[in-house]
């Protein structure tokens, strides 16, 4: 079970500098968008596009990595008043559904991919089915990492906090 930990901690890491990248990019197309837009008068027609896409991309993957560190936002006024042996396997059991939800947002992620691989978008004319990839590649992430939060609980164990991922 550490092995597949420490595998999909790896994955994450992947998944962080790829998120760093992205907004890295989104800020430098934006800033370079807005001075072209102010000083010269002329706007790039692809500029909102990409930071859209990599806006859309870095949220799936920022959602799977808050996920492992389960900081994501919840409502925990019920398993405030649990012991915590219950309050553990409520969590188990949210996760569980959560896990349910994710694959099936993988299949029609991927789904939605097929409806869309002839169509392009309008700036940048490249495949719409690239900008919707986000969409199964994020619910893959979102499952590893329900599995690895999964089985930490089972063992007993607490999260890593984010910046161990």
């Amino acid at each position: 079970m550490t092995n597949i930990l420490r595998i999909i901690d790896g994955i994450n890491k992947g998944i962080r500098v790829f998120i760093a990248f992205s907004l890295g990019i989104m800020s430098i197309v934006i800033v370079t968008q807005v001075i072209s837009r102010y000083f010269f008068g002329h706007a790039f027609t692809w500029a909102e596009e990409v930071s859209r896409y990599l806006m859309v991309w870095s949220v799936f993957l920022g959602a799977a990595l808050a996920l492992r560190t389960q900081s994501l936002i919840a409502l925990e006024i019920i398993a405030e008043k649990l012991s915590i042996g219950a309050k553990r396997g409520l969590k188990i059991i949210v996760y569980f559904i959560g896990l349910v939800f994710f694959i099936i947002l993988f299949v029609k992620g991927l789904e939605i991919i097929g409806n869309v691989k002839f169509q392009r978008s309008p700036a940048l004319q490249i495949s719409m089915s690239f900008p919707y990839l986000g969409i199964p590649v994020g619910a893959a992430a979102l499952i590893l990492n329900s599995i690895a939060v999964l089985i930490e609980l089972m063992q007993g164990k607490t999260p890593p906090k984010s910046e161990e991922v």
